[in-house]
């Protein structure tokens, strides 16, 4: 009894001494696992980060550097899915720029592809869904994790907020990750994964997430920057095209006169401008003077600005009346003018062998005339509505003809506002009155004498100052 009673106490020790060893044999070998696990990780997180700085180095195309991330990163977890989204600066919704092959399911399925019977027309369906629909940067899945400070896990995605019986079929037991990516302390967008089938990712697989998303944050924004500088550069490039166009449409030289002499200076505030002038022959004995500002600048001005040259040039031939061409202008342009914008034209017409002088104005700024035989210095300032405002009636009872005389000696000084606004560094502005005491300065000058001389004026006026409107000047002295 005594030898039975010791048997069984050596068979239990031995029992518990087997569970014991058991039980710590898979502890090794789980240990040997996970660190299988992550020295595999580490293998293709150090491929994937070698493989994302060749990719900036060969073709770092936003496009190229989306895929390659969203792609690669799914490898180095083992993710089913993934997809990648951009914050829009201006909407401030977050885009998706790419997802992998397989649909990553991080939105709701909307309810009517749940009734659906085609089950392959539903997929197709949801996945252009998932692939078009931009994600509010607040109270949605993109958006939190967009906004959190570490990566977004989460374990079951149909439990989620606003995915409750959305998609049982779909999203049971898919977890999530997901991480802003941020560059330059500036967030641009998020980087999610998927795995489904109840296989959650372990915490080594979210070590390493957060580790290649935040490597892929440099890269995206080295491969923005770079897409951005490349945009900058073409449009430069088209800019200094348009300014070359221009140019050429500006009289390249002032018309020969008998009765007058003319000169003109032009100086755009940016590349391109919304200032214009230009010299129109009329018939044998008149030639039609033009200048314009258009509200605004840039490419917007520039192309309006193109829109009344050519509709000045192919309304003022035999038209002896400056008001009709500017009505004709006006009717032109009026229907493709943004409603915050208005163009200001002067247009007047210079007759051979006649001291008479016939003007119409359209709201711009009265021109200037020195007369010779009394020293005096005259605005000649008639009613006008500027063009764009008002589609026809009133602008015609505004703009009409207006004629003075011109003698021997007397100057007539166009201009456009951004003479007179330029401003010195204490925000005085370089105004009327001093323009008009330059005239009388400069009266005895030529005409191109006087022009350069204004201009140099104003510019040591506003010295140290920005050029901040475009400046047309034109000089017309009667022989």
């Amino acid at each position: 009894m005594e030898h039975f009673v010791y048997g069984i106490l050596i068979l239990i020790i031995a029992v518990m001494a087997a569970a014991i060893w058991f039980r710590e044999h898979r502890k090794v070998e789980k240990v040997a696992r996970e660190k299988d696990e992550i020295e595999v990780g580490e293998r293709r997180m150090f491929g994937f980060l070698h493989g994302l700085g060749e990719k900036l180095q060969v073709d770092n195309s936003p496009a190229n550097m989306h895929r390659y991330i969203v792609d690669g990163v799914a490898d180095v977890i083992s993710a089913d899915s993934g997809i990648l989204y951009l914050l829009d600066g201006e909407s401030r919704h977050l885009i998706p720029v790419y997802q992998t092959k397989k649909t990553a399911a991080v939105m709701p399925v909307p309810s009517e592809y749940l009734e659906l019977t085609d089950g392959e027309k539903a997929k197709r369906l949801y996945r252009s869904f998932v692939r078009s629909s931009a994600a509010t940067v607040e109270n949605s899945l993109m958006g939190d994790s967009f906004s959190s400070e570490t990566a977004t896990y989460i374990e079951d995605l149909s439990a989620y907020r606003g995915f409750e019986g959305s998609s049982e079929f779909v999203h049971y037991g898919m977890s999530f990750l997901g991480a802003s990516l941020v560059y330059g302390q500036k967030r641009v967008g998020v980087l999610a994964m998927t795995r489904s089938g109840g296989f959650g990712f372990s915490t080594n697989d979210q070590e390493v997430f957060s580790s290649v998303a935040e490597q892929s944050s440099f890269a995206l924004g080295s491969a923005i920057i770079h897409a951005e500088a490349a945009e900058k550069r073409r449009l430069e490039q088209e800019l200094n095209q348009a300014s070359e166009i221009q140019r050429v449409l500006l009289p390249q030289h002032s018309p020969e006169l008998s009765d007058y002499e003319i000169a003109a200076e032009y100086q755009a505030a940016r590349i391109v401008s919304g200032d214009y002038y230009d010299y129109l022959k009329v018939d044998e004995d008149r030639y039609g003077i033009a200048i314009g500002d258009v509200s605004g600048k840039g490419i917007a001005a520039s192309l309006i600005m193109a829109m009344c040259r050519s509709n000045l040039r192919s309304r003022s031939t035999d038209n002896l009346s400056p008001a009709s061409v500017l009505h004709a202008v006006n009717r032109s342009i009026f229907p493709d003018i943004k409603e915050d914008m208005f163009v200001s034209l002067l247009y007047l017409i210079l007759e051979r062998g006649s001291n008479e002088v016939t003007l119409a104005r359209a709201g711009h700024e009265p021109p200037i005339l020195y007369r010779q035989a009394t020293k005096e210095i005259e605005l000649v300032e008639p009613p006008g509505l500027a063009a764009g405002i008002d589609e026809g009636p009133v602008f015609k009872r505004s703009v009409k003809d207006y004629r003075f005389k011109m003698e021997s000696g007397d100057i007539l000084l166009l201009y456009t506002d951004g003479l007179i606004e330029s401003e010195a560094k204490d925000g005085d502005e370089y105004g009327s009155e001093r323009l008009c005491a330059a005239v009388e300065r400069y009266c005895k000058l030529s005409s191109e004498e006087l022009v350069s001389s204004v201009q140099k004026e104003v510019a040591e006026f506003s010295a140290g100052m920005a050029q901040t409107d475009d400046i047309t000047l034109i000089a017309i002295e009667k022989r």
